[in-house]
């Protein structure tokens, strides 16, 4: 698996000015394809071209809490009946996304040279991209590993439910077997409240750190919201339908850490945000009327 992932990595010989970053989970239910999702679209409001990748081959659904449905997919580029480019959608807030397909058995089988091309593919798209964010599968197979390790960073998400923090920890401990210099970062979700999302974060760090002898990032917590699943059940992500609410918040401040910017008073953020499209919209009008 080393070998074939160091292999991965020679073959997609990433651009250095794209970041690659891998979203993966020990289980399912975590919220890790709505993370991403609301990840991306708050990336995207801070200035950054993102593409999301629904790499949960043959159980894609991405495109499901977008809303959107999609005729084309990954699937289609693996046979050879589409270009990539053709298979890119645009969603909310200009954020391009690429669905992985449901239920296609060629998918969930993909051998480690197509993947590859596809890893090429995309990181060499004839689109404006800053940012690439690799929504993997759930839990612990060869696809998802070499996903992973072919990615620049990953972002593991969990609950503070025993048996997702279990997982979680297995994932962590196959990944750091292949490559222990791999930049693992944590995130902690749905939490009842901070006391607990804290205990439930730094406990995670200090056991990976004390049996795997590697330093996990702590990336963020957010907090449980009933909303949050609403807004799957809309198909509307929650940044969309509750741009200024806590949940938001928590994400565009995982967004910025990610991204090394300084944290904003959310009050001052929203606001910013809104004068620029005032503005923006404004500046068309002007540029239309001479």
């Amino acid at each position: 698996m080393a070998d074939q992932a160091q292999n991965l990595r020679e073959l997609v010989g990433k651009k250095q000015e794209i970041r690659v970053v891998s979203v993966t989970s020990g289980k399912g239910g975590v919220g890790k394809s709505s993370f991403s999702v609301n990840l991306a679209i708050a990336m995207s409001r801070l200035g950054v071209k993102v593409l999301v990748v629904d790499a949960d081959f043959g159980l894609a659904n991405v495109d499901v809490m977008l809303g959107v449905t999609m005729k084309y997919d990954i699937g289609h580029v693996l046979r050879g009946e589409k270009a990539l480019d053709e298979v890119i959608q645009l969603g909310y807030e200009g954020v391009r996304f690429i669905s992985g397909g449901s239920g296609v058995n060629d998918l969930i089988n993909i051998d480690e040279e197509k993947l590859a091309a596809l890893l090429i593919g995309i990181l060499h798209i004839d689109v404006p991209v800053d940012f690439i964010l690799i929504d993997t599968g759930a839990g612990i197979n060869d696809n998802i590993i070499k996903l992973i390790l072919a990615s620049s960073e990953t972002i593991v998400i969990t609950t503070p439910e025993p048996t997702a923090i279990l997982d979680a920890y297995a994932l962590v401990k196959t990944i750091v077997r292949q490559d222990r210099s791999h930049p693992i970062q944590v995130l902690i979700n749905k939490c009842e409240n901070k006391k607990e999302a804290s205990r439930v974060q730094e406990g995670f760090i200090e056991v990976v750190g004390r049996h795997l002898g590697i330093n996990v990032n702590p990336i963020g917590v957010i907090m449980y919201n009933h909303d949050v699943q609403q807004s799957i059940k809309r198909q509307i992500p929650i940044t969309v339908s509750d741009p200024g609410g806590v949940t938001s918040m928590e994400i565009e401040q995982v967004a910025r850490a990610i991204l090394e910017l300084p944290n904003e008073k959310p009050s001052n953020s929203i606001l910013s945000r809104v004068f620029y499209r005032l503005l923006g919209d404004r500046k068309e009008q002007v540029t239309s009327i001479k």
